[in-house]
Parts: C-alpha cells; sequence; structure tokens
C-alpha cells in the first residue's frame, strides 16, 4: 500500500470514500446483469415449451383434417 500512499490514492481504497461507492456500485451491476440473464434464459426456455405446444396443435389439427378428408 506503500504506492498508493505514495501517490495519493488513499480514497480510492475499499475503507475509502470512492472506494466504497465503486464496490457499491460495482455489486448493484452485478445483480443486475445477474438478473438479466436470469430473465433471459427464462424466457428462452419458456419459448421452448410454447413451441413444442405450438408443434402438438398443427399436428392434431393436421389429424383433423386428414379425417375430415380421407384419402381414396
Amino acid at each position: 500500500m506503500y504506492f498508493a500512499e505514495s501517490l495519493g490514492l488513499e480514497f480510492l481504497a475499499p475503507q475509502g470514500a470512492v472506494g466504497l461507492l465503486i464496490l457499491v456500485t460495482g455489486l448493484i451491476f452485478s445483480l443486475m446483469m445477474f438478473y438479466v440473464g436470469y430473465i433471459s434464459i427464462r424466457e428462452m426456455y419458456s419459448n421452448e415449451s410454447q413451441n413444442s405446444r405450438k408443434i402438438q396443435i398443427l399436428k392434431e389439427q393436421k389429424e383433423k383434417i386428414a379425417r375430415l378428408y380421407p384419402q381414396a
């Protein structure tokens, strides 16, 4: 810490005012990034379930149409 003291950078240390502000800002930013990642993953997997449901509905619809118009 001698080098930082010689340059007058004590205020950037974690015990200093600016250092504490940087730590808090970094923590908030990190939490926001984790939240955005969580939301994007959750929506990605929900889309897969919706897509499989759409495929199932289309398959059922084709089966109903095939029953209405049987091939001779």
